[in-house]
């Protein structure tokens, strides 16, 4: 069958599938918010009198373990408001107080496995974006924002609230105070917000809904699933307008070259809600030094490293910008100056992105720009532009279109991109299509096809590594059952099989990756373990080579001392690209997240990897590892201590920071960085002191 046949046959099957899956939507559950002259305090006791004129409300149903079954431990829920504030008074009866789970971490940091409790609020009642509260027992907060009913969260993004929680000898409670001038809504007189609340009750790994979410769905966050909240009306968002300045001082210290330097420098990061729905953000001379360093990896391909963003400018509404990874915001090392205009006008989303980078030579300026429309049955399309500049002939572009279908419990996503370079005009493309499955509660399935012409490149603005004036078409699928067992202590059983296949231009022949055997054992306490085996074969330089992979791991999820520890091993026939010859690796990993107190906090990961020849001598040891120390004195100060070791290249580093809270959002920050090579030799450190200040108007 031809390759135009097999793509004519796919676009049949997405469009059939398409218009003959239909959504059953049951009517939502309603939550009243009442007005309110004289607001609570906000001390997670709900003993304030305005509590009374509360409508509570519950029946809590579980998402796990038992699907669909009341929760065995209720929520009950009570929304008040003001002019300036939405207040959610929340309580969580416990019939075992003393064993509920709380720790006191970073804001925004994952809470698992402990207690939490989590606000949704969909305030334009789209069924597609939404914003989210979490707060533990010990009132640490945590907010994100979704977008994609669900599908695509931001967790970057940062509101000023109130919250406060207090474990009492019925459960634990919780208070929330929302100024309305840290949403977006519309203008309306009277308004209807999409609301859900989810609990997760760490003794019993019980995690409840009030509007039902399935154990299927894409995540607690689906607001089509969402109830509605009645009762708000006459509010106002407020100016939207945050100011962050900020003030620094640093000194560095080269030890090889014996010199030393001090530098102050000041920047201001702006927030303006321009309307309800249209936000501007805009950093001048930003400052990432309080910014934890990259991870120690092993790289084992040809291809450079993708490494998550960690700078708050570019992560905040990162999904507008990221589709197709045509812009990959690392690429900006060192920004002067940034601007980003993100909103929603009706069906469609939009962001605008700029930024002036710091590089020998002409200051390079990015631009990435985004558009995207909301379609039935949420699914979307929309269109993106890259592009970097610098000079009058120096520049890479690209231009794509995506569109997401998303008939009933399936996803589709669909996409085309165009690169473009000096002095190209032709095999400058890449589509893809890719099928998410989900056929009831345990068979899922996902499929992809991708085609990539030889010279399509986003190298200098994006990251979609492939071998230079090398086309491939890449085909991978992969099919998942999983069944209930009930006894020999294991809870579930899932058996994976997956399907790889890889063409490259300069190649008449396919590699080949089949998964003959992957199991995932799901443990009554919790724990898990993997088994997988491949058979594979590798094109290359007009030459095959045929492999094999053996792995297993332990995945821990304790609730004392250790709260998880991975450890796993596997051996591999491997491809040695630096090295240029076809040998065999085994490798030990292991991962684990330690808590000896409630607010303190080890977290660490290491690996060890022995490479050998083709004759079955051994050729390298390579070794990394990475250890983090976080200690909170109380809620408002904490102290982390990060080191990232590479003993194969003799790179060793510490980082830490010391962070004080002095105010909502507002911060004093103290750093200590230093660099060490060979036999543990001293070579640079940098000492950082930064304030900054959030005003909010």
């Amino acid at each position: 069958m031809s390759y135009n046949k097999i793509l004519s046959w796919c676009l049949v099957f997405v469009l059939v599938l398409f218009v003959t899956t239909r959504l059953g939507a049951a009517e939502p559950r309603t939550m009243t918010a009442v007005r309110i002259e004289n607001p609570p305090k906000i001390d997670g006791e709900l003993d304030d009198p305005c509590w009374k004129l509360a409508v509570p409300t519950s029946g809590f149903i579980q998402m796990a373990p038992e699907e669909g079954k009341l929760a065995t431990e209720q929520t009950r829920i009570r929304v008040l408001y003001d002019e300036d504030n939405l207040y959610f008074g929340i309580e969580c009866l416990d019939s075992r107080p003393q064993k509920i789970v709380s720790r006191l971490v970073p804001r925004d940091s994952n809470f698992w496995p402990g207690d939490l409790v989590s606000i949704v609020l969909d305030t334009f009642h789209d069924h597609q974006t939404c914003y989210v509260f979490q707060v533990n027992p010990r009132g640490v907060q945590r907010d994100l924002r979704f977008s994609e009913d669900g599908g695509r969260g931001d967790s970057a993004w940062d509101g000023l609230w109130w919250s406060a929680a207090e474990i009492t000898d019925r459960g634990w409670t919780v208070e929330v105070a929302i100024p309305f001038k840290s949403l977006g809504f519309s203008r309306e007189n009277e308004q209807i917000w999409g609301v859900n609340v989810q609990r997760f009750q760490g003794s019993k790994q019980e995690d409840s809904n009030w509007s039902f979410i399935r154990r299927s769905d894409i995540s607690f966050a689906q607001v089509s699933r969402a109830g509605d909240l009645l009762g708000l009306s006459d509010i106002k968002p407020g100016l939207h307008l945050e100011l962050l300045p900020y003030g620094m001082t640093k000194y560095t210290q080269d030890l090889e070259k014996d010199e030393g330097s001090g530098r102050r420098d000041v920047g201001l990061d702006i927030k303006y809600g321009i309307t309800s729905n249209l936000t501007l953000d805009v950093t001048f001379n930003p400052d990432f030094g309080q910014i934890e360093a990259d991870e120690e990896r092993i790289n084992l391909t040809r291809f450079e490293l993708f490494y998550r963003e960690k700078r708050p400018f570019f992560m905040e509404r990162s999904e507008l910008f990221t589709p197709m990874n045509l812009f990959y915001s690392r690429r900006i090392a060192d920004p002067s100056f940034g601007a980003k205009l993100t909103g929603k006008i009706g069906d469609y989303s939009f962001g605008l992105l700029t930024c002036v980078d710091e590089e020998r030579g002409p200051d390079p300026t990015y631009v990435v720009f985004r558009l995207q429309k909301d379609l039935p049955q949420n699914s979307s399309m929309g269109i993106i532009g890259v592009g970097k500049q610098k000079g009058e002939d120096q520049y890479s572009r690209a231009f794509g279109i995506d569109l997401s279908l998303r008939p009933g419990r399936n996803t589709i996503n669909l996409d085309l991109a165009k690169s473009f370079q000096p002095g190209l005009r032709k095999d400058d493309w890449r589509a893809s299509i890719l099928f998410i499955g989900q056929f009831g509660d345990r068979f899922s399935m996902r499929s992809e096809f991708e085609d990539i012409q030889p010279e399509f490149n986003v190298d200098q603005i994006g990251y979609i590594p492939h071998d230079p004036h090398v086309g491939q078409k890449r085909f991978d699928s992969l099919a998942n059952y999983r069944f209930e067992i009930g006894k020999f202590g294991v809870r579930w059983v899932t058996l994976g099989q997956r399907i790889h296949a890889t063409k490259w231009t300069d190649d008449p022949r396919w590699g080949w990756d089949w998964s003959n055997a992957s199991i995932i054992l799901s443990l009554k306490n919790h724990d898990w373990i993997i088994l997988e085996h491949r058979d594979w074969y590798l094109r290359w330089r007009q030459k095959g080579y045929r492999g094999e992979t053996l792995g297993l791991s332990y995945d821990m999820r304790g609730k004392a001392f250790i709260r998880r520890l991975i450890v796993r091993g596997w051996t591999e026939d491997n491809y040695d690209w630096g090295d240029d010859y076809f040998g065999e690796i085994r490798a030990v990993s292991v991962l684990g997240e330690m808590r000896p107190r409630d607010n303190l906090s080890l977290d660490f990961d290491g690996n060890v990897i022995w490479e050998y020849l083709p004759s079955g001598k051994l050729d390298e040891i390579r070794k990394v590892g990475n250890v983090r120390v976080t200690y909170f004195p109380t809620r408002r100060i904490f102290l982390r201590v990060f080191a990232p070791l590479n003993p194969s290249l003799h790179r060793y580093a510490i980082n830490a920071l010391l962070s004080y809270a002095y105010s909502p959002m507002s911060r004093f920050y103290l750093a200590y960085n230093e660099q060490r090579s060979k036999n543990m030799k001293l070579t640079d450190r940098i000492i950082m002191a930064k304030l900054s200040y959030l005003w909010n108007l």
